[in-house]
């Protein structure tokens, strides 16, 4: 009995570890898998369409779309005021989604704290978007370019602007960010291991009919849809 005793929880602790890593594996094979799986299967990039970017930093994916293009104008909502130097203010704005504790208190993954990571791996509703000001962008190892529509681009900014969360004045709720050419705005939505960051940025690529993958909480699975060239 006293052996017992003892070996129980050690047993208990290899079950958990062995259940947890099975639930990893599952989960980074679902989106391995997800990812390599096609939406919007028939979508072609349009010939002199309007250029976009996806730029990556090994961790998160961000949207780079104009400031002002097509008829739409972000300046009401990314407005250069709102910077800590206006004269910062890009003519394209490179724009990410994700869970509030971990993208405001963790610049590098050595300031990321564990109680934010728990929290962002079963759900929050606390996000934010990551707003980074850029003057005339090009393709480079970690930004690569494509073209869509008029229709396509009006219909992602329009996700975008349904992304800030707006009190009854309509002016976005802005924080500090990391440096004079970024900010932090209040956002609508969850983020969960589900629907992450990377899967926020892809999911708004694939409602407007851009060929990406079906499901891709990883960053790598969204940059695989975009020619690195």
């Amino acid at each position: 009995m006293k052996l017992f005793r003892i070996n129980s929880p050690l047993t208990a602790l290899r079950a958990l570890a062995g259940w947890l890593s099975l639930l990893l594996g599952c989960y980074f094979l679902a989106a391995l898998v997800g990812s390599m799986i096609p939406a919007n299967g028939d979508w072609r990039e349009p010939t002199g369409g309007i250029e976009l970017f996806v730029e990556t930093n090994g961790i998160h994916v961000s949207l780079i779309v104009p400031m002002q293009t097509a008829g739409e104008d972000l300046s009401d909502l990314i407005r250069p005021q709102d910077l800590p130097d206006p004269s910062a203010y890009g003519t394209h704005a490179m724009i990410g989604w994700g869970h509030e504790g971990v993208y405001r208190n963790a610049a590098t993954w050595a300031d990321v704290r564990s109680g934010d990571v728990t929290a962002a791996a079963f759900g929050s509703d606390a996000t934010v978007l990551h707003v980074y000001h850029r003057i005339n962008p090009g393709p480079n190892r970690i930004r690569r370019r494509f073209q869509v529509t008029g229709t396509q681009y009006r219909n992602i900014i329009g996700q975008i602007r349904a992304s800030f969360k707006l009190p009854k004045s309509g002016e976005p709720i802005h924080y500090p960010g990391y440096a004079e050419d970024n900010l932090f705005y209040a956002a609508t939505g969850r983020y969960s291991a589900i629907n992450t960051c990377n899967e926020w940025t892809a999911g708004i690529l694939r409602r407007a009919g851009v060929k990406v993958g079906r499901w891709t909480p990883m960053a790598g699975g969204v940059m695989r849809w975009f020619d690195p060239n």
